[in-house]
């Protein structure tokens, strides 16, 4: 019979199955045979295992077409994923910078893997076993600590008895073509290898937009060989070695990133949803504007030029007081006059751009995504790693396992983040990131008479990475890749001088970022390269790009040891009580090193300084001389352009300035500057993280009534250790080390640990005679500290911590007064999950197998806890007005609720309330062999990726619905199948935010997307070698 579905239902969320086994009795017809995974003890089932487990075997898999996390996230209950990790039961990672560590843990054959995305992608899983997915902390068990839960891929062993080969070909839309080669058997009476190749290529499944190139492709390589050793009767050796190469077209999105819409939200207020935002300015892609952002104007320039519109961009938006009701104007920054105030500093990527106008993707809740890029959306994947696990069992009663491991990455990307091919604009980020880890792992299985077994181990896990990230500006006419010039043909230091007549005297940036004193504030210097740079680098290189507007270079090293011993105790046949403990250490040690380009915005005395540093020899675009008259008429900003010779007075009062090159002009050796003073900057900032130690505990009765049935209730404690977020924006401060009142010195802001209780009660049973199996678990966690990635406004210094920062004396730092709108990682005091999971497996008849399983989660926050909202098209701050420089949480009423949110009882993010699976399969008898068709259908409710649940931080629910017909021949050497991925072509999306970052930051609030695959058809066909 077909040996098919061993854990179907491995859907629910959180429920907790495993992938049985669908064995076959003659006499009775057929049963569930479970499947063994690695559980609470060395080997158990499902069902003997008291905890939530999924398994999903290799047969399961392979009928299901999961080859990669987005297939398997449609088949575990409670679980979603995010670019770079995954959330089980709602924990994850919030944020995503190193310093950290993941809420969830992945493993490979029981060892500890640093990176999800590696593990998770190897080889398209053809040379899986099976995947265990146990939801829960696991920190009792498992050398890492896992306060979420814990994802072990169990890769196939080398075959002892035969020798066998397996060739498998894929074929399919996007012009896929996917070749895997297997062959195993014995070298000699104790020894076997298995080795496997993997080959994939598949074609661009996002189209490009206006001759752009598309994206999303596969291009992949995987070679393993494994060896079994038996060296003796009581004692076995495993040797894994692995090397992969990937190098692909792609924005860092499973099936594309694409912008959905942007600009300014007008409407009736309450908005709660993006259709009520008005479409004449809430639009697909706004090509009007040059200088991001907006400004407050008067009822004097309405009445004057209208509003917004095609032709028009001079126009006004009329924005309704949400809470007085009167109407408020806000208009395009005028570039050069008006300051834009976010970083970069740089002009919009589709101005004035035909393609970026054309580019209209539809709707969050369905997109057609296509790519706009200027060709240079990469990335590369280099990984080797060796890994062994040797067994010896001393003694009927004891045993030991060590597990070592090696592990080396290269990751090199560069994501064009700006959805455009324009040449005013072309921001970048890159990553080149060197990875190397060691780990080293003991386990004791143990036994005392016949009522107690246990686990006992000792873990050492040593991490370096060197992550290099930058911020690049490709285009912009120069501004980032040539230095800057501080004045005009005439007056070269106009600027300059300037400033020296209030006494700001600036040096040139002497020092690269990357040779700065350790921790010493440095304010950088005249733009040059030296700060953050490299003169003479090579475009797209990997280690000496040029055109850096933000770059850094980290070393962080972590180290974890523990020790933890989890047993089961017998008290009668019937009921047991498993104990855990484990005691951990975390320590790290990081240097980040930054450097860039900034603008310093002026002060409403450089109009006055310009005027006096004039030596008589300025003139304008026509010769004229400039005069002093004109330069008070200016905005500071505007009066800054013209003393650096990047603009001229125009005389007229509504746009006062005439920029010396076309804006749509490819290069210009003077160019506008948007916000201020052009400067380069660097510093090198040291951070230390160094834990006490933490324990944690584990409590779980079981009570068996039946050989078939177990109920469990229980109480696990975990935490995750704290660090730093190293390269996000505001995540350093400035001390005072000296006691003269100045700080001079920069360290890494530190998080706090998280901590976590969970309570769990569950029921696992057979029913119906063998032919039904039903999981179900009803938990809750009680958060302390919980770490999230906030937007706030700093007022003092207690709103971060130092850590264990102190001076030379032994005193503690002194801290400085806050820093404004942030954006910092921070322990919110209190959060609180609750859910419930089931799954259910049914042998409904010899020929049909049915699986179900769902979940539903309710996740809050739980302490009081303020969260800034800096960036909402409803209300922009720039246009409501209020002292932008002071707490608006502080201010009127009417302002506070626009910008201010007390986050008590509002939803975690990330996490969906329902998600449920439903999947069968029915089978044929031939005269041949076996025709099976497959059917899983999987749902996933809507959630927000913010706090503040903002329209555009929704993601919508969704379903999939994927089909696969099989054939097996009757000697079971060979196998045919045809598939539908995502039969109803329904594009949904699995990420949804405002990240300016991830925009290329010219947009007005725009809202990117990150879509799942579209529909994709296929076949596959598989070939078995025997002797």
């Amino acid at each position: 019979m077909v040996n098919l579905l061993r854990v179907g239902a491995v859907l629910a969320l959180g429920l907790s199955l495993i992938q049985p086994v669908l064995a076959d009795d003659e006499d009775a017809g057929r049963r569930i045979e479970e499947v063994v995974v690695y559980g609470e003890r060395v080997e158990s089932t499902v069902s003997d295992t008291s905890v939530s487990i999924t398994a999903m075997d290799a047969d399961f898999l392979s009928d299901m077409g999961i080859q990669g996390p987005n297939e398997m996230m449609n088949f575990i209950p409670a679980t979603t994923r995010t670019d770079w990790d995954v959330k089980i039961r709602g924990v994850g990672r919030n944020f995503r910078g190193l310093g950290g560590d993941p809420g969830v843990g992945t493993y490979y054959n029981g060892i500890y893997s640093a990176d999800f995305g590696i593990a998770s992608t190897e080889s398209g899983l053809y040379d899986m076993e099976r995947i265990e997915v146990l939801r829960g902390p696991q920190g009792t068990l498992y050398g890492r600590n896992s306060i979420g839960g814990v994802i072990n891929y169990v890769t196939k062993k080398p075959n002892h008895d035969e020798r066998e080969a397996e060739v498998r070909l894929i074929l399919g839309q996007y012009a896929t073509h996917e070749l895997y080669g297997m062959t195993t058997g014995p070298i000699t009476e104790d020894l076997a290898y298995r080795f496997n190749a993997v080959k994939r290529k598949r074609d661009f499944a996002v189209p490009g937009h206006a001759g752009a190139e598309g994206g999303e492709d596969i291009n992949d390589q995987n070679f393993v060989l494994s060896l079994d050793y038996n060296i003796s009767d009581s004692m076995t050796a495993f040797l894994r070695f692995n090397e992969r190469r990937s190098l692909r077209v792609g924005n860092f999105g499973s099936g594309g990133n694409a912008i959905t819409e942007e600009g300014p939200c007008i409407g009736t207020y309450p908005i709660t949803n993006a259709n009520q935002c008005d479409p004449r300015w809430r639009v697909n892609r706004d090509t009007k504007h040059y200088a991001p952002g907006l400004r407050q104007v008067d009822q004097a320039w309405a009445d004057k030029y209208g509003l917004v519109g095609p032709g028009n961009p001079n126009g006004t938006f009329p924005y309704t007081h949400p809470v007085g009701g009167s109407t408020i104007y806000g208009a395009y920054n005028r570039p050069g006059v008006d300051p834009v105030d976010v970083f970069p500093h740089m002009p919009s990527q589709c101005y004035l751009n035909a393609d970026c106008a054309s580019y209209d993707v539809g709707n969050a809740e369905a997109p057609d995504v296509v790519a706009l890029t200027n060709n240079s959306a990469d990335e590369e994947f280099d990984q080797q790693a060796t890994s062994l696990v040797v067994d010896w069992d001393i003694s009927d009663t004891l045993s030991v396992r060590y597990l070592g491991n090696y592990s080396w990455f290269d990751y090199w990307f560069n994501r064009d983040n700006d959805f455009s091919n324009g040449i005013t604009s072309d921001i970048d980020d890159t990553v080149t990131e060197d990875v190397e880890s060691r780990s080293h792992e003991l386990r004791v299985f143990w036994e005392i008479g016949d009522r107690w077994t246990a686990t006992s181990g000792l873990y050492l896990f040593d991490e370096r990475r060197d992550q290099h990230y930058s911020i690049r500006e490709r285009a912009a006419q120069g501004r980032t890749i040539n230095p800057a010039i501080y004045g005009t043909p005439e007056h070269p230091n106009w600027l300059t001088d300037a400033q020296a007549v209030v006494g700001w005297v600036m040096p040139k940036c002497k020092l690269a970022y990357r040779d700065r004193p350790l921790g010493l504030i440095d304010a950088g210097g005249y733009g040059d390269f030296s700060c953050g740079g490299n003169p003479g680098g090579e475009m797209y290189s990997h280690y000496d790009d040029v055109g850096a507007m933000y770059e850094q270079r980290n070393d962080v090293k972590t180290v974890n040891k523990a020790f933890y011993t989890q047993g089961d105790l017998q008290l009668t046949d019937q009921l047991s009580v498993t104990l855990g403990v484990r005691y951990s250490k975390d320590n790290r040690w990081g240097v980040e090193r930054r450097g860039g380009y900034s603008e310093i915005l002026p002060g409403s005395w450089l109009p006055w300084a310009i005027v006096q540093a004039m030596d008589g020899s300025e003139v304008d675009g026509d010769g004229n001389p400039i005069t002093s008259d004109q330069i008070y008429a200016l905005t500071p900003l505007a009066a800054m352009n013209v003393a650096l010779g990047a603009a001229y007075p125009s005389g007229d009062p509504d746009f006062p300035i005439t920029p010396k090159c076309e804006l749509t002009a490819k290069e210009c050796d003077r160019p506008l500057r948007l916000t201020g003073i052009p400067i380069s900057w660097g510093s090198q900032v040291p951070g230390t993280y160094e834990q006490d130690g933490e324990w944690s505990y584990r409590v779980n009765f079981n009570f068996e009534p039946t050989p078939e049935t177990l109920i469990y209730m229980g109480a696990t404690t975990s935490y995750r250790a704290g660090g730093w977020n190293m390269g996000g924006p505001e995540n350093r401060g400035e001390v005072d080390t000296t006691g003269d009142g100045v700080a001079d010195s920069n360290f890494l802001l530190q998080y706090g640990e998280e901590n976590l209780t969970a309570f769990e009660i569950g029921y696992k049973g057979t029913h119906l005679d063998g032919r039904m199996q039903l999981n179900m678990s009803l938990y809750t966690y009680d958060y302390t500290d919980y770490q999230d990635q906030v937007e706030k406004w700093e007022e003092s210094s207690n709103d971060f911590s130092l850590g264990n920062l102190t001076l030379p004396d032994g005193s503690p730092l002194a801290s400085p007064g806050g820093r404004g709108p942030v954006s910092v990682v921070e322990n919110i005091p209190s959060a609180i999950n609750k859910g419930f999971e089931f799954d259910v497996l049914f042998l409904a008849s010899d020929n049909l197998t049915v699986g179900a399983n769902g979940s539903y989660t309710d996740s809050t926050y739980n302490a009081p806890y303020t969260f800034f909202n800096e960036a909402d098209p409803r209300y922009p701050r720039d246009v409501f007005g209020g002292d932008l420089q002071e707490n608006p949480c502080n201010a009127a009423p009417e302002l506070r609720a626009l910008y201010c949110l007390e986050v008590n009882g509002y939803k975690l993010q990330g996490i969906p309330q329902e998600k449920f699976t439903v999947w069968g399969n029915y089978s044929w008898t031939l005269e041949k062999g076996m025709l099976t068709w497959y059917l899983a259908w999987a749902y996933t409710g809507d959630y927000s990726t913010h706090p503040f649940n903002r329209p555009w931080d929704m993601v919508p629910e969704r379903d999939r619905l994927d089909t696969r017909v099989t054939f097996e021949d009757e000697t079971g050497q060979w196998e045919a199948s045809l598939f539908v991925d995502n039969v109803l072509d329904k594009t949904y999306i699995r990420s949804s935010d405002m990240d300016d970052r991830r925009t290329g930051y010219g947009g007005n609030w725009p809202q990117r997307v990150v879509s799942l695959y579209p529909r994709y058809i296929g076949a596959e066909f598989l070939y078995r070698f025997r002797d």
